[in-house]
C-alpha cells in the first residue's frame, strides 16, 4: 500500500451553511489532522449567513452547503453527504409505539424545530407535504435546540431535528426517531470552493464522508 505523501501547509476557512454540521464538524477536524498532515482548518463562523458571496469575495475557500446556489464557473461544487432529518417524540408519546409517522400525525401534532434558512424551510415542505400544499401543519420554530428537546420530552408536540443533533440525545431512551411512511427524509450537502484549492478538497471530501455521525431510528 502506498501512502500519500503530506500537504504542502496550507490554511483553509470553512463554513457551513447549516449550523446543524457544527456539531461534529469540530472534532472532525481534529481527526483530520493525523490524516492530512499539513493542513490547517479553521471555521469561519461569521460567514455562515452568506457562504457563497464569501467565497466568492476570498473570505473563505471551502463552504458546507445544502440550499445555497453557486455561480457557474467561478467556483467548484461536488455532492458531498446526506444527512437525515428524524422526528422525536417522547418515550411515553401515542406515536412511539408506530413503526413510522405518516403526513397525518405530523398534521394532528405541533412539530418543533430550529429556524432555518427560507430556501431549506421550501424544500422540508415540499419533501414532506406535496408541493403547493393546501396547508401546513403548526410548526413552532425555535433559535436554541434544549427548547426543542426539552418540549420534545413533555410531550408538547414532534421535534424536527438532523440525525447530527438527535443521535446523542437518544441514548437514555427519553426520545425516539422516527421516520416517515414515505422512508427516509435525506438532506444533500454540497462542499463549494475555491478552484486554488481543489487538490486539499479531494483529500479533504471522503474524509468528512466517513466522518459523519448517523443517528439511531426507530423501526
Amino acid at each position: 500500500r502506498v501512502s500519500r505523501p503530506a500537504l504542502a501547509c496550507t490554511q483553509l476557512r470553512l463554513v457551513c451553511e447549516c449550523y446543524t454540521a457544527y456539531h461534529w464538524l469540530p472534532s472532525a477536524l481534529r481527526g483530520l489532522r493525523a490524516s492530512m498532515p499539513g493542513l490547517e482548518i479553521t471555521l469561519a463562523l461569521e460567514h455562515s449567513a452568506a457562504p457563497v458571496a464569501a467565497l466568492s469575495a476570498g473570505q473563505i475557500d471551502i463552504a458546507l452547503l445544502t440550499t445555497a446556489e453557486v455561480p457557474p464557473g467561478e467556483l467548484l461544487e461536488r455532492a458531498l453527504f446526506g444527512d437525515e432529518i428524524v422526528f422525536l417524540v417522547s418515550r411515553d408519546h401515542p406515536l412511539a409505539a408506530r413503526a413510522a409517522l405518516s403526513r397525518r400525525d405530523l398534521y394532528e401534532h405541533t412539530l418543533l424545530g430550529s429556524n432555518p434558512p427560507d430556501a431549506e424551510v421550501r424544500w422540508f415542505a415540499a419533501r414532506v407535504f406535496g408541493q403547493n400544499p393546501k396547508r401546513l401543519p403548526r410548526f413552532e420554530r425555535m433559535p436554541l435546540t434544549e427548547p426543542i428537546l426539552d418540549m420534545t420530552r413533555a410531550g408538547m408536540g414532534i421535534g424536527v431535528l438532523s440525525e447530527w443533533i438527535a443521535g446523542p440525545h437518544l441514548l437514555n431512551g427519553e426520545l425516539v426517531a422516527k421516520r416517515l411512511k414515505s422512508g427516509p427524509l435525506r438532506r444533500p450537502w454540497r462542499i463549494a470552493y475555491r478552484r486554488e484549492v481543489g487538490p486539499a478538497v479531494e483529500r479533504l471530501r471522503p474524509i468528512l464522508e466517513s466522518l459523519a455521525p448517523r443517528a439511531p431510528v426507530s423501526r
